[in-house]
């Protein structure tokens, strides 16, 4: 039997200022991956898929389905099993309204905040000016631990 470990000593706050707003309702659902190979990590960027009522990870700018739009960020870890075993329900997601810290989000797929979204033709939006229409705003944040003497 394998067991995984996880440690995360970092104190500093995701959520570094504002009211957010939570999606954790029972029609909140994180979609099925049967191809999945690792887990989906908490502070995930979120794309809505319309069509099937669930929520995947923001992974492509270029789709025409809805999903090329960020519109929040995963709140828990899912583990990889859950994600392949089937769809997962009551996820909170958070939606809006809120200051993140840039440094730990999480965007699969070698995708960025700089990352431009063109589609449909001509949107032209980065993936960080999209979320500010959402009410995501992102902050470099510099947390000081100790003084030094110069």
């Amino acid at each position: 039997m394998s067991v995984e470990v996880r440690n995360d000593v970092s104190n500093v706050p995701f959520i570094r200022m504002g009211m957010p707003a939570a999606v954790q309702r029972e029609a909140e659902t994180v979609a099925q991956d049967a191809g999945r190979t690792s887990d989906m990590v908490a502070k995930t960027l979120m794309s809505y898929d319309p069509a099937a009522g669930k929520w995947v990870p923001f992974t492509d700018e270029t789709g025409t389905d809805g999903t090329q739009f960020p519109r929040g960020v995963l709140l828990k870890t899912l583990a990889e099993a859950d994600i392949v075993a089937g769809d997962i329900d009551n996820v909170p997601i958070l939606v809006g309204a809120c200051i993140l810290d840039r440094d730990q989000l999480v965007i699969e797929n070698s995708k960025t905040l700089a990352t431009v979204i063109n589609s449909p033709a001509g949107v032209n939006v980065t993936v960080e000016d999209h979320l500010r229409t959402l009410g995501l705003y992102m902050e470099s944040t510099v947390d000081v631990d100790g003084l030094e003497n110069s």
